[in-house]
Parts: C-alpha cells; sequence; structure tokens
C-alpha cells in the first residue's frame, strides 16, 4: 500500500469545513437561546470532523498531520471571523484553538486506533 500524505487542498478544504460549522453555529446562537455547553461540544466538533477527514487518508503519521490541520484550521477561522465579523474578542480564539486542538489530537487518536486494530477474519 503506498503511504499518502495530505496536500494544500486537503487542509484548505478542511479549513474551509471548519470555519463554515464555525460561522453557521455562531449565525445560529445569534438567533436562538443554545445552552453555553453546547458551543463546547460544537468547537470541538469543528476542529474533530474536518480534520479527521484529513486523517483518514493517511496509513501513518496521523499525530504531525493532526496537529498541523487544527493550526490550520485554526488560523483560517480566525482571519475570517476577523474579516468578516470585526468583533470577536482574544479568549475566544484562544479557547477556540484549545477546543481545535483536542479535537485533532481526538480524531488521530479515532484513526490511529481503527489503523492499530486487528483485523477480523472473513468469514466465508
Amino acid at each position: 500500500m503506498s503511504e499518502r500524505k495530505p496536500n494544500a487542498t486537503d487542509y484548505l478544504a478542511s479549513a474551509a469545513l471548519s470555519y463554515a460549522i464555525i460561522f453557521f453555529y455562531i449565525r445560529l446562537a445569534n438567533t436562538l437561546t443554545i445552552p453555553w455547553i453546547l458551543s463546547y461540544v460544537v468547537y470541538f466538533l469543528a476542529g474533530a470532523i474536518p480534520t479527521y477527514m484529513v486523517l483518514r487518508k493517511l496509513t501513518r503519521d496521523q499525530f504531525p498531520v493532526a496537529i498541523i490541520s487544527s493550526v490550520v484550521n485554526w488560523m483560517f477561522t480566525f482571519v475570517c471571523l476577523v474579516t468578516f465579523t470585526q468583533g470577536n474578542p482574544m479568549t475566544f480564539f484562544r479557547m477556540l484553538f484549545v477546543f481545535f486542538l483536542m479535537g485533532g489530537v481526538s480524531a488521530a487518536v479515532i484513526t490511529m486506533k481503527k489503523r492499530l486494530s486487528p483485523k477480523k477474519p472473513s468469514e466465508d
């Protein structure tokens, strides 16, 4: 099996998905009353889901790619939110960075566990 590494398109697609999740959640939260704990879940998932989509194509090196993907996702989201909304405090972005990293590391653990788990023999 040949080794595949993510390219710039993979990282950019992941970052765009992270930004879309955060953007639509913020828009939804501004129109509806949503419990605050749900925000943390959404921020975590915005880091985990796009990173998992990048990692599931890899055969190894999940952790470094997860960290790179999480940082790229956060930078893209940071730039877009600051550019388009111009009103988010820095504490929000710090918290978002932590949740993106936690989501990325969790996605790396999940993909590593799937990769390292013993294959079940097929029943013929």
